[in-house]
């Protein structure tokens, strides 16, 4: 697991600007580093590589060649099916110097054709640089787990990085805000690729390739496509059950690949303790596992994981955090997002990796089990959605929502009167758009009074209706926008920032295939969530463990918003933030949300830290702007 960067351009580098970069990333690969120059056609070619060594510890630095010098890789992640990978091109004629997974790609893209990426099961993002072809190709894994952001050059040349900051410390990227990254921000927590929240930046889709050539920079491309299925299966239950084990099985193993200690997060819901109960079930050794625990019981899941670390007989590693120790973290955990992401479940992320990588260099984690298996109640809603759709309008709109409105603010994690006021007052009769206001920060009358409307990835994902019908459309919604935008994303740079490698197992493509190619009443009904992972976790978990009420890994926003340090936060930034000056939205309307949120109207904690996260980001951006000399680089925080 590394940080990569590198950068085509007419001008001959300066050799600063690629220790920038990676100074920038050392938190992504403390334990080394290497630059690669080339030239090509009056181009200068530059890639740069931090590492955080995690197999083949004496043979894997980069960036790394093939056996002519005419291909070289810089490489952030892991190739799972790297062995059976290696012994076809071995087949084919291929030479390997080195026992790593890295190798495979500098063979493998060797070929004309960029779809070769479609083989690699596994998290990546690569830059491999073709001399023969003049040809820089980018590629990031199915699902989005790592980060890849690039930049045109203003000179035809192209700039590529890890993080948005190391980006920006190229001199030709420039720092201005892009207001359709901001609209997307505010409507779903962070902005959606391909764009970012500086103009003239770009995150690669996942599943995504992109090639520079001669000057030309060509559209990103798909490789793989995701497909859903509603039709009716012919194997029955069990064989279902027993099929999805021994993928899961499958799953794990590979990903317990490992030169270096190896651990796991658990919460002590369903899919941690399921991808923490199998790991030890195949692992020689006692693992590790780690959890975090909250003082406020309505977040505290500790008395769950330290069941399941007992049943499965795992070393449990567990650390209180209190309040106020948990806020003592806020700006270092906000800090390491490198771009805003209005997801307050980053601080006790960041407190769990920086526990976990006291003990080891790699995790295993449980993310993807709701996304691919239905585990939100978001989605029980959805089955909800025929019968109140019935109801007419205006039954609806003048007898129903008045009730609703009028649901006193409650507090907890999501209350009663939070979810009827989501489902009622966000309604839509189309399914998608329905789903993407429930899940949204800001709702689309709040947008426009910002000045925004709906930013163009969002009419994208409303307009992709090629996987599927049913709840099965929904889950795919979530897996392409929710799931790599918010939650990987987060976990890759909580963790990251603590140099810890996490992995996630439920989303290998075979998981990911096959979930998707089930009907999803296997997996949402009206006895519950997750039906088939379910029955398939109890041949590891007991049933108590299984069939508990899920509970999200979580902190009490609402309320640190209204007392303590993070009302004081906000009052600040309504007062004095650089944001007001810059006429990218006004300040009345957040103001006004800020009201109601602490008399206790509205439940405005969402976009309040939205707020909050935005503010600091751009402060310490413009801060570095200042202390460069023009040159935008942040290279601490």
């Amino acid at each position: 697991m590394c940080g990569i960067a590198g950068f085509i351009q007419r001008e001959r580098p300066d050799p600063a600007t690629i220790e920038q970069m990676l100074a920038r990333l050392a938190h992504r690969g403390p334990d080394g580093d290497g630059i690669w120059n080339g030239t090509h056609d009056g181009w200068h070619i530059t890639l740069g590589h931090r590492r955080l060594a995690i197999i083949d510890l004496a043979g894997g630095q980069q960036p790394l060649t093939n056996e002519d010098g005419r291909v070289v890789v810089t490489f952030n992640g892991e190739i799972y099916n790297f062995p059976s990978l290696r012994a076809g091109l071995e087949s084919a004629g291929h030479r390997f110097r080195t026992h790593c997974d890295t190798e495979v790609i500098v063979h493998l893209c060797e070929s004309e054709d960029p779809h070769v990426v479609a083989q690699l099961d596994g998290m990546f993002a690569f830059g491999v640089w073709d001399s023969r072809r003049g040809r820089l190709l980018l590629a990031r894994d199915r699902v989005g787990i790592k980060p890849l952001y690039y930049a045109p050059l203003p000179d035809g040349g192209i700039a590529f990085a890890s993080e948005l900051k190391a980006l920006l410390c190229h001199p030709a990227v420039r720092f201005e805000l892009d207001p359709e990254g901001l609209a997307s921000y505010f409507f779903l927590d962070y902005a959606h690729p391909p764009h970012t929240l500086v103009r003239g930046v770009r995150k690669l889709p996942r599943a995504h390739w992109l090639a520079w050539q001669d000057g030309e920079l060509q559209p990103p491309a798909t490789y793989w496509g995701l497909t859903t299925s509603e039709k009716p299966v012919s194997e029955s239950k069990r064989e279902l059950v027993k099929t999805l084990r021994s993928k899961l099985r499958q799953s794990v193993e590979a990903q317990m690949m490992s030169d270096v200690p190896l651990g796991v997060f658990l919460s002590g819901g369903i899919d941690s303790s399921l991808v923490a109960a199998i790991a030890q079930k195949s692992s020689r050794t006692q693992l590790q596992t780690f959890t975090i625990r909250f003082d406020d019981p309505q977040f505290d899941e500790s008395e769950f994981a330290r069941r399941v670390a007992k049943h499965i007989g795992s070393k449990h590693v567990e650390e209180t955090f209190s309040e106020e120790r948990l806020l003592e973290t806020f700006d270092e955990a906000i800090d390491c997002l490198d771009e805003p992401i209005a997801d307050s479940s980053v601080l006790p992320t960041f407190a769990l990796s920086r526990l976990a990588s006291r003990h080891v260099k790699v995790v295993l984690g449980g993310d993807g089990g709701d996304e691919l298996w239905g585990g939100y109640p978001t989605y029980k809603a959805h089955r909800m959605a025929a019968l109140y759709a019935a109801i007419p309008d205006s039954v609806r709109q003048n007898i129903i929502e008045p009730i609703v409105r009028r649901l006193p603010v409650q507090p907890g994690y999501q209350r009663f009167d939070w979810k009827a006021k989501r489902f009622a007052l966000r309604w839509a009769d189309d399914d998608r758009l329905r789903h993407l206001r429930w899940m949204s920060n800001l709702d689309i009358a709040d947008l426009e009074r910002l000045a925004f409307s709906i930013p163009p990835g969002v009419d994208h994902l409303l307009a992709g209706r090629t996987t599927g019908s049913g709840l099965n459309s929904i889950l795919a919604l979530d897996f392409a926008s929710y799931l790599p935008g918010a939650v990987l994303t987060k976990v890759d740079r909580a963790s990251m920032a603590n140099s810890l490698e996490v992995r996630p197992p439920l989303l290998s493509n075979d998981l990911v295939d096959f979930a998707f190619s089930l009907p999803s009443r296997l997996k949402v009904h009206r006895s519950g969530t997750k039906l088939l992972l379910k029955s398939a976790a109890e041949a590891w978990l007991p049933r108590d463990i299984i069939h508990r009420r899920k509970k999200g890994f979580a902190i009490p926003l609402a309320r640190w918003l209204k007392e303590g340090l993070l009302h004081d936060h906000i009052e600040d930034i309504l007062r004095d933030s650089p944001l007001w000056n810059l006429d990218a939205m006004p300040r009345e309307p957040f103001a006004e949300w800020n009201r109601e949120h602490q008399e206790g109207r509205v439940d405005r904690s969402r976009t309040l830290y939205a707020l909050l996260v935005l503010d600091r980001w751009y402060r310490s951006v413009r801060s570095a702007q200042k202390h460069s000399r023009g040159r935008v680089c942040h290279t601490v925080g």
